[in-house]
């Protein structure tokens, strides 16, 4: 008898665990239907010609991850060709927004019809990379102080308090020799929040040299000046003495650098009387001006008052890349 109750026992215990099973697995297809019916996507919803009807967030997300791939196109730079004196304009490339496309999705009325939301991604190289910068937009009054520094590091330390009292940022052209003699001149201008940019390896004339040799003059020394300061410069050379012609600024903007010139030449390497400084930059000043100066006594003498008279005429004196963008570096 005992024997009888304990085979009932098994077979009972049997037919309920094949219950539960059979049970449980009804549950989980069923709550993955309302799950679907839930929170998937409603029915006849395409994408880019593609059904999405019914699928779970997670899905469509890992969907849209994957077309992104076949529509996301690189920018291309523009570029410029000494031999034919061509420039190629850049192209805009094209990116796909996941997040806001999966959003669309989840959100689409039955039968709806989408496309990837997209958005342009912009060349780092433009055609306006090739054509050396003399002066800023003119629609604000704002203007640069750009300093060219290949000497003059017993001034430098008198300057930079004017700049510091004055609340003014400038944008310094660094020579790689001076910069190897002074690293931690630079280290600290840097960290004053200044403007840090290339005046080349060495102070040689570029209108003298092959593009070999101009590509080494600004590579070798953004390194440089990389390695000083632990991050990259701004993207910007002021070519030594001043020289440019098609293939500096084709060297210049191929490497991805715009060609920095200026608007009022103080002359101050000169070293005039201060006055005569200061008459030159108020004299001339207008909107987008790039100033070029360097560390003498009487810049340093001149300064002040430049910066004081400038401010008074409502102008904001910002760094460069700030004036070419309008954006704080």
């Amino acid at each position: 008898m005992k024997l009888v109750i304990l085979e009932r026992k098994k077979i009972t215990w049997f037919f309920g665990w094949v219950l539960l099973v059979v049970l449980s697995t009804v549950a989980v297809t069923q709550w993955s239907a309302i799950q679907r019916r839930w929170y998937g996507v409603k029915d006849g919803v395409m994408l880019e010609g593609r059904s999405m009807a019914r699928l779970l967030p997670d899905e469509v997300r890992t969907i849209v991850t994957e077309m992104a791939k076949f529509y996301t196109l690189e920018p291309q730079n523009a570029g410029y060709f000494v031999e034919t004196g061509e420039v190629i304009p850049e192209k805009e490339g094209r990116g796909v927004d996941v997040e806001a496309t999966v959003a669309a999705v989840l959100a689409a009325e039955p039968g709806a019809r989408l496309n990837l939301i997209t958005y342009a991604i912009p060349a780092t190289v433009s055609k306006e990379y090739f054509t050396p910068v003399f002066q800023g937009p003119t629609d604000q009054k704002k203007a640069s102080l750009t300093i060219n520094v290949a000497w003059g590091e017993a001034e430098l330390p008198a300057l930079l308090k004017i700049l510091q009292d004055r609340g003014v940022k400038a944008t310094f052209f660094f020579d790689g020799a001076w910069v190897k003699k002074f690293p931690e001149m630079v280290k600290a201008i840097h960290a004053a929040g200044h403007e840090v940019a290339n005046h080349g390896l060495y102070h040689g004339h570029p209108a003298q040299m092959s593009r070999d040799e101009l590509k080494r003059l600004i590579v070798e020394n953004n390194q440089l000046l990389a390695e000083v300061i632990g991050t990259e410069p701004a993207k910007l050379f002021a070519p030594p003495y001043g020289e440019f012609n098609d293939q500096i600024v084709a060297v210049a903007g191929n490497l991805g650098y715009r060609t920095i010139m200026w608007t009022i030449d103080t002359i101050d390497w000169q070293r005039p009387a201060p006055e005569v400084i200061i008459r030159r930059v108020v004299d001339k000043i207008k909107p987008g001006a790039i100033i070029l100066m360097h560390p003498t006594v009487p810049t340093v003498q001149a300064l002040g008052q430049i910066i004081q008279t400038l401010q008074g005429q409502g102008y904001s004196l910002v760094t460069v890349s700030e004036l070419l963008t309008g954006k704080r570096p």
